[in-house]
């Protein structure tokens, strides 16, 4: 006799997955589920319901819910790899150390704008000042990205932050060595994810090494996401770059051209805005890189 159970993937390990039940008596429950078959692709935030025999080796996946959203990346041979599902929001997290890669956080911005999902800023490592850093931190606040400046080590901005991911599931995302372990950790201590020290030349060691989610409560979970030194969202088109970015999206309805790309075109009101000061020269350049990435890529 089958026994039908569901609940949601907490992390994927290759040829099965780490769940908690739904029906669980407590948060902590959680059993390993093994995939039926290859065809199978199963990422963390997925739900999912699985089957028990007494006769076989334990529970395995019987299906997968329809997702909500799917977090990709490019890999390194132009395809999409999933990254995590059905999330509410995606809180990019930078730090004065290692060096902030603005590019990649654009890049983060950009493929949440092409999902619809909300997307927040977080500044870990407030105690190391963030004097050089500061005027990038402002250039999101006026495109009217949320930014919220944290130190997980000491707390501080710990309490505003779980006030604003309060009854969401937020995906948490960025360069190795940022602190999003240990955000984590002082999110939900019960989690005691792994965290390294930084090495010698500042550049972050990668501490996790598959998305895993936590639950803060009923309604609220966070998934902690391997870090990266480069990310790309996948689109079906190239003109998505253009609105991954919005201010550029935003200048982008007074151009002579409606299929402007604003690279060279005459009568670009983009590159006007830009020699004017109202684009981030920077912003500009992230956004030409991804473009001719999309454009190299094809359709």
């Amino acid at each position: 006799m089958k026994d039908t159970s569901s609940g949601v993937v907490l992390a994927s390990y290759g040829r099965g997955v780490l769940v908690e039940a739904d029906d669980a008596a407590s948060g902590d429950a959680t059993l390993r589920c093994s995939l039926k078959g290859r065809k199978q692709r199963i990422v963390c935030g997925d739900r999912i319901t699985w089957t028990y025999q007494p006769a076989h080796d334990g529970p395995s996946v019987e299906s997968i819910e329809r997702r909500r959203n799917l977090i990709e990346r490019i890999d390194t041979r132009g395809r999409a790899e999933p990254v995590a599902a059905n999330i509410d929001r995606l809180a990019i997290v930078v730090a004065p150390e290692p060096a902030a890669d603005w590019f990649v956080v654009d890049r983060y911005w950009a493929g949440a704008i092409l999902k619809d999902i909300e997307t927040l800023l977080v500044v870990n490592k407030l105690d190391l000042g963030l004097e050089a850093i500061r005027a990038e931190i402002e250039t999101y606040r006026s495109l009217g990205l949320p930014c919220i400046e944290t130190a997980s080590q000491s707390g501080v901005g710990i309490d505003q932050l779980q006030a604003a991911l309060d009854g969401k599931v937020t995906l948490l995302v960025g360069q190795s060595g940022v602190g999003k372990s240990s955000i984590v950790n002082a999110l939900a201590p019960q989690a005691a994810a792994q965290t390294a020290e930084l090495t010698r030349d500042a550049e972050g060691r990668h501490t996790t090494t598959t998305a895993r989610r936590y639950r803060l409560d009923p309604k609220t979970a966070i998934i902690d996401a391997p870090g990266v030194r480069d990310f790309a969202p996948p689109a079906s088109v190239v003109r998505a770059a253009e609105r991954g970015f919005v201010e550029i999206h935003a200048h982008s309805v007074e151009c002579r051209f409606n299929d402007c790309r604003h690279m060279e075109e005459p009568g670009c009101a983009v590159r006007a805005a830009v020699r004017a000061g109202t684009i981030a020269p920077r912003r500009y350049e992230s956004y030409r890189r991804l473009f001719r990435l999309y454009e190299k890529l094809g359709p």
